[in-house]
């Protein structure tokens, strides 16, 4: 018996040796532990352009009344004038619009205020940014669409925001930049006029044509800068594929030549300005920047 044992477990050990150098039977290798990887990163949203947010030290004080899209009273008896924008005056297109708006924001609430370089207009108005609840009013009632930009050197600190806001108003189609549809177009702005402005208001004037295939009567259309110089057209009507020019001073009217009106004054800004076209509802037509 043991004789037999021995002869089988050596032809045992010769067979598992035989399989071992014909790779028959090997254990597979166990890679050694590592440290599991982490999954790959998921790109971040970019973060939302941050608000404005009110600078420190600001003047408390309290509104009386508001007096129109961008002024208002205040219990103390000063007017503040919003820097940087400009509503519609009374008589005007979206005149109730832009007031009720500024009414919604600020009526009758505890405000903050905050200057920029000049403090005051050639009327005795307070400037002022005004902060109500967070928000710049000014710039809301531009995003708001019932303002245009209107900026005074040296009071540019928010120019870039109300320039932005008031692009966001247009592409939206909102308030003041509600589409006409008519195909009348600015063509060109001559702002400067040889020698001084306001002594040659001719020297200065804007070309418009009527890019359409039919004749659009232009009665009740108004133009108007970024300030409040606004021109309204009488018994007008343009011919398609005419166009004509509005010069600033005085002269006689003809088909292709309309004259504002103005002595020893002038129009538009000889470093820049916007025109702006509306119909008799306001709509704009057309708005021409340089």
């Amino acid at each position: 018996m043991r004789v037999a044992l021995k002869r089988f477990i050596a032809v045992a050990l010769l067979l598992l040796g035989s399989l071992a150098c014909a790779g028959v039977g090997e254990l597979p290798s166990v890679p050694t532990p590592t440290a599991a990887s982490p999954p790959p990163a998921v790109p971040a949203k970019p973060p939302k352009a941050p608000g404005l947010t009110p600078p420190g030290n600001l003047q408390s004080a309290a509104v009386a009344r508001v007096i129109d899209g961008d002024t208002i009273e205040l219990v103390d008896g000063r007017r503040v004038r919003y820097i940087g924008i400009n509503t519609p005056e009374r008589d005007q297109p979206y005149y109730k619009e832009a007031t009720d708006s500024n009414r919604q924001l600020v009526a009758g609430k505890q405000i903050q205020l905050e200057f920029d370089v000049d403090t005051f207009d050639q009327y005795g108005r307070t400037l002022a940014y005004v902060w109500v609840d967070g928000l710049l009013a000014n710039l809301e009632i531009v995003r708001r669409g019932f303002a245009n930009v209107y900026t005074v050197p040296p009071n540019v600190r928010y120019e870039a925001n109300f320039r932005a806001a008031e692009q966001d108003a247009r592409k939206a189609s909102r308030g003041l930049w509600a589409g006409a549809g008519l195909p009348l177009k600015i063509l060109q702005i001559h702002a400067n006029a040889p020698g001084n402005d306001n002594e040659n208001p001719n020297g200065e004037w804007v070309e418009i044509a009527n890019q359409g295939a039919s004749p659009v009567s232009m009665r009740g259309f108004t133009l108007k800068d970024e300030a409040n110089h606004i021109y309204k057209f009488g018994d007008f009507t343009l011919p398609p594929g005419v166009q004509f020019k509005l010069f600033s001073g005085v002269g006689r009217d003809t088909s292709t030549k309309l004259y504002w009106g103005l002595v020893n004054d002038s129009v538009w800004n000889n470093n820049s300005d916007t025109a702006f076209l509306r119909d008799a509802t306001g709509a704009l037509v057309d708005s021409y920047t340089y």
